[in-house]
This record gives structure tokens, C-alpha cells and sequence, in this order.
């Protein structure tokens, strides 16, 4: 879900800092989409073990249903 979010704040951020000529332009990447692309790879990472998390409770309730019958 994160990923594409990512990669297309990746591909945005590598067009804008192609054209950065000047002091400005370098305080915005540094300033606002560095930060950006940090916060959105940390929601890819927790998507990641949220998703794994999930992945291990259905196990178990699998497990369990299974005792039940």
C-alpha cells in the first residue's frame, strides 16, 4: 500500500532535486521531501510487520478453529 505512495514520492523528489539551482531548493529537499520520504518509509515498515502480525494471528486462529472441530 506504502510502497507505491513511496515510490512515487521517490520519483517526484529525484525530478524536483534535479532541478534545485540554489540555496532555496536545496532547504526545501532537505527541509520538507527528506523528511517526507523518511516518514512514509516508516509507514511502509510498519505496514510490513503489521501485515506479518496479521499473518501469525490468523495461524493461531486457524489453529484454534481447528481444535474446536
Amino acid at each position: 500500500m506504502f510502497d507505491e505512495v513511496f515510490g512515487t514520492a521517490t520519483m517526484c523528489s529525484d525530478n524536483f532535486c534535479k532541478e534545485v539551482r540554489d540555496a532555496f531548493g536545496v532547504s526545501i529537499v532537505a527541509d520538507v521531501l527528506d523528511p517526507i520520504l523518511k516518514e512514509i518509509n516508516s509507514l511502509c515498515i510498519f505496514n510490513a510487520d503489521f501485515q506479518q502480525q496479521l499473518y501469525v494471528i490468523d495461524q493461531i486462529l486457524n489453529d484454534v478453529r481447528a481444535f474446536q472441530v
